[in-house]
């Protein structure tokens, strides 16, 4: 193998230098898959390990606007929601103005559950929704946040999303992430 590399360093030609673009991406490849192997890999485009879906009512930049924060089926029951959010999201949200609601279901027949507490703590950033009954086991939900003024910057802002059980140790659980992005476009 020597022998041949060294005859290839004498006179490079157009297969040579072929034959060394390949021998260097088989070493980055190789190197890029024992990297897997033992549980770290490259990260071209990173974000969050789970998720969540969300829509807003308008999604732009400086102006007034919904969020429709989408909660999957959770195998525990829920008392309270702690959604956390960056430090560089200079939006304003509105603790009166957040409602749980069942996904998927729209008009008369809309299943809400009464909020007994909504509270903001802007130093901390977090809004922590505490319900008067819990929310069932296996029961998809939206969180609504309404009179909520987008931040004057567009980008993408990691609201995180953690739930606390009834009787629960006071310890809440991981859920997911909603990449919230807003910008100038509508």
């Amino acid at each position: 193998m020597l022998r041949m590399l060294q005859k290839f360093m004498v006179r490079p030609n157009v297969s040579q230098r072929f034959a060394w673009t390949l021998l260097a991406a088989l070493t980055v490849v190789s190197s890029a898959g024992v990297a897997v192997a033992q549980g770290s890999g490259w990260t071209l485009w990173g974000g969050p390990k789970k998720e969540l879906r969300y829509s807003a009512d308008s999604g732009r930049i400086g102006e007034w606007d919904r969020y429709y924060l989408n909660v999957p089926r959770q195998s525990i029951a829920v008392a309270e929601y702690y959604i956390t959010y960056p430090e560089y999201y200079r939006g304003e949200l509105d603790p009166k103005a957040v409602e749980v609601v069942r996904s998927r279901t729209r008009g008369k027949d809309q299943q809400k559950f009464r909020v007994g507490e909504a509270v903001l703590d802007k130093e901390n950033r977090l809004l922590r929704i505490a319900l008067v009954d819990p929310v069932p086991a296996d029961t998809p939900v939206d969180i609504v946040l309404s009179n909520v003024k987008n931040p004057r910057n567009s980008g993408m802002y990691f609201f995180n999303l953690q739930v606390l059980s009834p009787g629960d140790i006071p310890l809440p659980r991981q859920v997911g992430t909603w990449v919230i992005t807003l910008g100038t476009g509508s």
